[in-house]
């Protein structure tokens, strides 16, 4: 899954400025996995199959949360969702908050831990952090990393 999902990231990255057909190609190729990709002025939708089941990826303005994300993994807000992934292995949210580093993490450890998850890792490392829980088998990590115009999240959740 590590080598698909680098691929399709990097699909998207380098790949927007195409048309949808030749995009669906790109992906295709550099994923091995058939496509379809659907793209509008404010989002693009990726949705696709391998070999372990159905993934979709959505970036863009108009980017929402997958409706049958956990509930037990808590979301922070106010902030923005810029990517959502889900693959047969789990979920992969990018968001964008203005708050404080810190405010953000320590809202993570109270909220993570209140929903029965337990705390494996809490690092930080310049300008990333990074909080990782485990849960009934199940994994989420937390990373955020500081830039110059907003925070960046990165939330991912293995479902197995």
């Amino acid at each position: 899954m590590t080598r698909f999902v680098f691929c399709l990231f990097l699909s998207i990255i380098f790949l927007t400025g195409c048309g949808e057909r030749a995009e669906e190609e790109k992906i295709e190729k550099a994923t091995g996995t058939k496509a379809d990709v659907d793209l509008s002025n404010k989002k693009m939708k990726i949705t696709g199959e391998t070999e372990n089941g159905r993934y979709t990826i959505t970036a863009g303005e108009e980017t929402e949360i997958p409706s049958d994300f956990p509930d037990d993994v808590f979301i922070y807000r106010p902030s923005e969702v810029l990517m959502a992934m889900q693959v047969p292995e789990g979920y992969s949210l990018t968001l964008t908050s203005n708050d404080d580093r810190s405010k953000i993490l320590d809202t993570y450890k109270q909220k993570m831990t209140a929903q029965g998850w337990a705390e494996e890792t809490s690092m930080i490392m310049g300008p990333q952090s990074m909080l990782v829980y485990k849960k009934n088998g199940r994994t989420a990590s937390i990373s955020v990393i500081t830039s110059e115009k907003a925070l960046q999240i990165n939330l991912v959740v293995s479902t197995k």
